[in-house]
């Protein structure tokens, strides 16, 4: 079965139906889950769901499709609300086809790190007006948040990992970056004894491409911040192969082993 991306819904449109939204806090015991979908699988019908666990118990949390039109939000609610494994729940409605998440008052990694989501093309855009500015100053700008976003995320890797982790800590640091939808990377080869090869399709720093760049210099610069932070020591990163220059995908070379200082980089 081939990957793709993960749908993320904080809201739901659908003019043709009656939406729900249903939110369950059941108990962190053996079933409960299974419990609460066969319950709500008699009543509505599911369009996209998410659980997780919290301090006392776990939450059920979906967009659904009404089975019953003249069942009101009270009325699902009082029903989920009989079942044992059940310890509280919140169900909201739309008769307008329109329905938004108002439970969640955001989104956060599994070790309670904030989230910020942002449309990928209001990204690249941001992008394109830092590359407004004159002369090589934009460069250096986008390589250089590029950093500070790789080490805030290196340093909350290395708080959460154990130091026996260490030694694949990169390797699954690209795999986040496919997770979090930056791109699809994969770690290609090994060009030396610490140089790797990582293939970027649909990076979203050229997507779409600009005339203004000639590499991905957000994402070099993740990869540097990142990568130095959780080695312990100065890396360098270069892009042979880039969509800004007529590529059909991107290609990084990490250089972990760089004795140069990222001040010293030169912009490929």
């Amino acid at each position: 079965m081939k990957g793709g991306r993960r749908r993320e819904l904080p809201y739901v449109f659908s003019p043709d139906k009656r939406l729900l939204h249903v939110v369950v806090k059941m108990k962190d015991t053996p079933r409960a889950f299974a419990e609460v979908l066969q319950l709500l699988g008699s009543r509505v019908n599911l369009i996209e769901s998410v659980a997780y666990s919290v301090n006392d118990g776990a939450i059920f949390s979906g967009f659904a499709e009404a089975l019953f039109p003249t069942e009101s939000p009270g009325e699902l609610r009082e029903f989920i609300s009989k079942c044992p494994v059940v310890l509280d729940c919140v169900v909201t409605g739309s008769s307008n086809g329109v329905l938004v998440d108002t439970f969640h008052k955001g989104l956060e990694t599994s070790s309670g790190d904030a989230l910020v989501m942002f449309r990928r093309r209001g990204l690249v855009r941001m992008f394109d007006e830092i590359a407004k500015l004159s002369g090589k100053e934009w460069e250096a700008v986008l390589f250089n948040e590029g950093v500070a976003v790789g080490e805030s995320d290196g340093s909350e890797l290395l708080q959460t990992w154990k130091p026996g982790f260490m030694a694949g800590g990169f390797a699954i640091l690209v795999s986040l970056f496919s997770a979090f939808g930056w791109g699809d990377a994969t770690p290609m080869d090994r060009s030396g004894p610490r140089k790797v090869r990582i293939r970027m399709d649909d990076c979203f720093e050229c997507s779409p491409a600009r005339k203004e760049n000639r590499s991905c210099l957000f994402v070099q610069g993740f990869f540097v911040g990142s990568a130095r932070t959780l080695l312990g020591r100065e890396v360098k990163c270069e892009e042979p192969v880039c969509r800004f220059r007529g590529d059909d995908h991107c290609e990084f070379l990490v250089d972990t082993g760089a004795a140069e200082s990222p001040s010293d980089r030169t912009v490929r």
